[in-house]
């Protein structure tokens, strides 16, 4: 028995030698897989192609066993005793290819991403290549919660600047794209809306190709709703949607069917047309220009959600999320209208979101429909679509409409 545990303790570690070879040879490795195959044909069951590692099922979890072993006893041994600095060096040397197999293997355990954390902080390992190993692992497991989280660790070290934002994204991407519904990808990926520069004009266009490819994930679809609130609340809006002029009509295309098609509205693409019936009684001297041209900017990209989420309903049937995005547009719309011509803050990020909230309800709640001509169409065309629909119009939109 023990012979043949010692065999089993040669062979983790000769397969371990061999997955850290390919780590020191390749650089630039991409992605990582366990192979299905259940028995051992006398060769390394470490496969390095073109830059992808891949490592055959039948030893994964002896080899996991192992690492989980080594790692362990280590975190024990420096409770114990502080080792002097040379072989705290050569140490950290050896944890890193066990930490890299235990990882990759099983990325949910938080004190082996600890132990990275301690060796980056004292220089064992650096930034760059830390960066690299949790796209690996990320490659195996998109859902890896404490790959995105140590991702965001390591760039606590970095200026903004420094950062390849547009890399990160579609690291996000990739993630989403292999598992649906992937929470903490677009969780990562609303830090990175956070935290980096202006990527707004890009993701407004990759998230749609993402919505037509994953007709049913809704996680896309709800960041996108937190990309629209943050481009009005950062007042974004592209050149060509200016609010006083007709150039770039065709920038508002959208916004402009909405209302002919949807609403019985008839207009032109044109700014001074398009916020004569959003905006009919605001005195727009006392709105900034910036702030009418992201309206209409953000009003035209909730427009062609809705239309959009209209045109997949048609081609695919019935979906959920068709319907609640739709809603999330239609609302964001009406709201904005609202608090421009009620004088509200623009947006519930801006003071106590509880007590925006209230105020803009208040003014829903005592708002005349008839004399607003788009808010009187939109509340007469929304009834039409069932009672289902009219609750949700009463709840979020003060609609008003007759119990069923």
């Amino acid at each position: 028995m023990e012979e043949e545990r010692n065999e089993k303790k040669v062979l983790c570690e000769k397969i371990i030698q061999d997955i850290n070879a390919v780590f020191q040879k390749d650089a630039d490795l991409a992605s990582f897989e366990i192979i299905p195959k259940e028995t051992n044909c006398n060769k390394s069951p470490v496969v390095h192609v073109e830059h992808n590692l891949g490592l055959e099922s039948w030893c994964a979890q002896h080899v996991y066993d192992h690492a989980h072993r080594t790692l362990i006893s280590h975190r024990r041994q420096t409770w114990q005793q502080q080792l002097r600095t040379l072989q705290q060096q050569q140490q950290s040397d050896s944890l890193a290819k066990y930490l890299n197999v235990a990882l990759l293997i099983n990325p949910d355990v938080t004190t082996f991403w600890h132990i990275r954390r301690q060796l980056v902080q004292k220089n064992r390992l650096t930034i760059n290549k830390e960066l690299q190993f949790s796209a690996l692992v990320l490659s195996i497991k998109p859902k890896s919660n404490e790959a995105f989280a140590y991702r965001r660790w390591l760039y606590s070290f970095q200026s903004a600047d420094a950062i390849d934002w547009p890399n990160e994204i579609g690291i996000c991407e990739r993630a989403a794209d292999r598992c649906a519904s992937n929470y903490h990808a677009w969780s990562h990926r609303q830090w990175i809306l956070q935290s980096g520069p202006c990527l707004l004009q890009s993701e407004l266009l990759r998230t749609e190709k993402f919505m037509r490819k994953h007709i049913s994930d809704y996680s896309c679809y709800h960041y996108r709703q937190v990309l629209l609130g943050r481009a009005y609340e950062l007042c974004f809006a592209l050149p060509t949607a200016e609010p006083t002029s007709s150039s770039g009509s065709s920038s508002l295309a959208s916004l402009q069917q909405l209302l002919a098609e949807n609403y019985g509205l008839a207009c032109q693409a044109r700014a001074d047309s398009l916020l004569s019936l959003l905006l009919p009684h605001v005195d727009r001297s006392t709105v900034s220009e910036q702030r009418l041209r992201s309206f209409l900017y953000c009003c035209n990209v909730a427009a062609h959600d809705m239309r959009l989420c209209s045109e997949q309903r048609a081609l695919y049937g019935p979906r959920d999320c068709f319907d609640l995005h739709r809603r999330a547009a239609l609302k964001f719309i009406v709201e904005q209208c609202v608090r421009l011509e009620a004088g509200l803050a623009s947006g519930p990020s801006v003071g106590h979101p509880s007590s925006a909230a209230e105020e803009l309800q208040a003014h829903l709640s005592s708002l005349d429909f008839e004399a607003h001509p788009f808010l009187g169409a939109v509340r007469k065309a929304e009834f039409a679509l069932g009672s289902k629909h009219r609750r949700w119009c009463n709840l979020h939109l003060s609609f008003g409409y007759p119990a069923d």
